[in-house]
């Protein structure tokens, strides 16, 4: 096993809780009564539903189609009449006598499609990243189709409290995501392949170091267990020495990064068809009865697969989709799971940070845990005055929302949402500018097209006239005929 050349600037080692599932292998979820898709379940725009109440379906059938740049497909996850077309969603009331009945899969042999073929079918098969971001699978890849790609890195750090579902990934299905990573080699045509899984997974480093024993330029890399190694840029600077820019991305320096999971959903879609339906998810969290590591199809509630973990202990304080750093707070425990839910946490009072927040120390610990090396406590400030420019100078558009500084601080700031916020507000200025840039130029080309119509009809005008005669020449040449 290789060793992190560069142990990335900043990071925390937060409590894990990851002994909570560490050892519970994966199990599959009976089919519930009934599906909730959301139709925003990627980066772009939300799918455009190609059925209707009362339609039947069959697994794995379309149901959504992709709607412009970045936007994918959904297919149903189980077979079933759909029941409701409406507030973003798509419901399926599912048969539960027959749920798993499809059309059937095919099995493609290897290596008998090109790289453009097998990037449209991973796009079809309505693969987005499983670490949470949900960014379109194919338009990462398609940048290799443009930049000179020479190292894919699989991500398996899985750095979040918490969360163990791509830890049992690596430990139970390594044969599928080595058939994942030989796809990505030949669509990325990297010739380095690196996985890097955080030391304190010991059984899938084994596991998967066992698998690269046979393979050319497959190595696994152990990373120190800190908090957020699984970020794209400090994963590559980690695994292999280099910096992406700011403003850059990893294509730029020649590397691509996917997770393990995604690697699998990648396998299933070229060599069987499959599309992204299902997913390992940790439920976790203290309020939780049986902790463990599921198989659930996108769309069942959260709600049920609880039941089938045994249910609540007690009423949970916060439930999180994610991990606890960098997840989602919600409220309705009935809420669907997506492609992007990697865990589902039920946390107790006592798991939750209680502090009152106070003035800022100056400390400085929030600049030390920064992963990007950015000054949090200055930010900040100029955030709290609403000086926006200021603060995207000093680099808060880089900023992770990782949440590290917030948590080493003493002063309990909410950092994390001030810059999640600025973010946010740089965003519509920004976009405001856009749209003031685009209608003066819109302007002045209407302008500019008035003044070129004008000075085209005056100069038909006067060429219009010089071709005509004047009545005293006519009158002349009258005369001179008589």
């Amino acid at each position: 096993m290789l060793k992190a050349r560069i142990r990335p600037h900043g990071g925390i080692h937060p409590d894990s809780h990851k002994q909570l599932t560490s050892h519970s292998p994966v199990i599959t979820m009976q089919a519930p009564w009934r599906l909730v898709l959301p139709l925003k379940q990627h980066a772009g725009a939300p799918a455009l539903p190609v059925v209707a109440v009362g339609d039947t379906v069959k697994a794995d059938q379309l149901i959504a189609k992709g709607n412009g740049r970045f936007s994918m497909p959904i297919h149903a996850p189980l077979a079933g009449v759909i029941s409701a077309v409406d507030h973003g969603n798509i419901t399926i009331k599912v048969d539960t006598q027959n749920p798993r009945s499809s059309a059937g899969n095919i099995a493609r042999a290897n290596n008998t499609l090109s790289r453009e073929e097998m990037i449209h079918l991973i796009e079809e098969a309505g693969i987005v990243g499983m670490g949470g971001a949900m960014f379109p699978t194919a338009d990462k890849l398609r940048l290799s189709m443009s930049y000179l790609i020479d190292t894919l890195i699989i991500n398996g750090s899985e750095c979040e409290p918490y969360l163990t579902c791509d830890d049992r990934l690596m430990q139970e299905q390594g044969e599928r995501i080595m058939g994942g990573i030989r796809y990505l080699q030949q669509i990325t045509l990297a010739d380095k392949v690196f996985i890097g899984i955080e030391e304190n997974k010991p059984e899938a480093i084994a596991a998967m170091e066992a698998l690269c024993a046979t393979e050319e330029n497959m190595q696994v890399v152990g990373l120190p267990a800190l908090y957020p190694m699984g970020s794209e840029k400090q994963l590559i600077e980690a695994v292999t020495g280099r910096q992406v820019p700011s403003g850059k991305l990893s294509a730029d320096v020649g590397v691509l990064v996917q997770n393990v999971a995604t690697s699998i959903a990648i396998f299933e879609a070229l060599r069987f068809g499959r599309p992204l339906t299902h997913r390992v998810i940790t439920i976790s969290g203290d309020a939780v009865e049986v902790p463990s590591n599921v198989m659930a199809p996108v769309g069942m509630p959260i709600s049920e697969i609880v039941a089938q973990c045994g249910g609540l202990k007690s009423t949970p304080a916060r439930i999180v989709l994610g991990g606890p750093m960098m997840g989602r707070a919600i409220n309705d425990i009935h809420a669907p799971v997506t492609k992007g839910t990697s865990g589902v946490l039920l946390l107790t009072e006592d798991e939750l940070p209680n502090p009152k927040a106070s003035a800022c120390v100056r400390c400085g610990r929030c600049i030390g845990a920064c992963p990007m090396s950015l000054t949090p406590l200055d930010m900040v400030a100029e955030l709290k005055v609403d000086n926006f420019a200021k603060a995207a100078d000093m680099g808060v558009m880089d900023c992770l929302l990782c949440g590290s500084c917030a948590y080493v601080c003493p002063a309990a700031i909410p950092l994390t949402q001030y810059f999640d916020w600025g973010k946010q507000e740089i965003g519509k200025i920004r976009l405001s500018e856009q749209k003031t840039a685009r209608t003066c130029l819109n302007s002045a080309a209407r302008r500019e097209r008035l003044e070129r119509e004008a000075a085209e009809k005056e100069a038909a005008k006067a060429a219009k006239a010089s071709r005509r005669p004047s009545r005293r020449n006519s009158a002349s040449v009258t005369e001179e005929s008589a």
